[in-house]
């Protein structure tokens, strides 16, 4: 199996065209479209936290709002690296 892989923008139309190289193999082959994740657009949130346009209402923390976000889902990740360990010990 030959890999294609290709950053995109997705326009406001969710239209894509897209040109594989000539050497690519022609016939049946599948297409994947995959989203950036939840995490890589709260590091650009994070960021964008870092120099705002308006400056944050004192009663919002957002960087401290951020970080619990990350926290929250790297534990919810190792649970389920220990769940998925515990049950291939199991078979």
């Amino acid at each position: 199996m030959r890999t294609y892989k290709i950053k995109v923008t997705i326009p406001a139309d969710h239209q894509l065209a897209v040109r594989v190289p000539d050497d690519f193999p022609t016939g049946p082959a599948e297409v994947i479209i995959q989203a950036d994740s939840s995490a890589e657009q709260r590091i650009v949130k994070l960021a964008g936290v870092l120099t705002p346009q308006a400056p944050p209402s004192p009663q919002v923390d957002p960087i401290a709002d951020v970080l619990q976000e990350f926290r929250h889902e790297r534990q919810q990740r190792f649970e389920k690296l220990e769940t998925n360990a515990g049950e291939q010990e199991d078979s």
